[in-house]
């Protein structure tokens, strides 16, 4: 689990710069910047496992978008294609966490 973490916190600092930028500023990051903060702290309290499916999606996803998210905070250019793998990340992670967070 601490590589997904690693891999969140990545995305969130390179949204971070991204939010920071006039060029790439705007409402989509910010929203994904509150559920990726809810993701992190939500992934710390449970323990899943990492044989399961839905953590393989959601590591895998979470690199993907660490490396597109990163790159675009360096080129701003490649911000479409870093969406669209941001939007893939939470969609995965949220599966997971749904996955090992009981609902109410």
């Amino acid at each position: 689990m601490d590589i997904l973490i690693q891999d969140l916190q990545k995305i969130i600092e390179a949204l971070e710069t991204l939010s920071g930028n006039p060029a790439t500023a705007g409402e989509q990051i910010d929203e994904w910047l509150d559920q990726l903060f809810q993701q992190k702290i939500d992934l710390v309290g449970t323990a899943p496992n990492p044989a399961s499916q839905p953590y393989k999606d959601a590591a895998l996803a979470m690199k993907q978008a660490a490396a597109k998210a990163e790159r675009a905070a360096k080129e701003p250019a490649l911000l479409a294609e870093a969406s669209r793998a941001v939007a893939e990340a939470i969609t995965k992670l949220a599966k997971l966490l749904d996955s090992v967070i009981p609902t109410h």
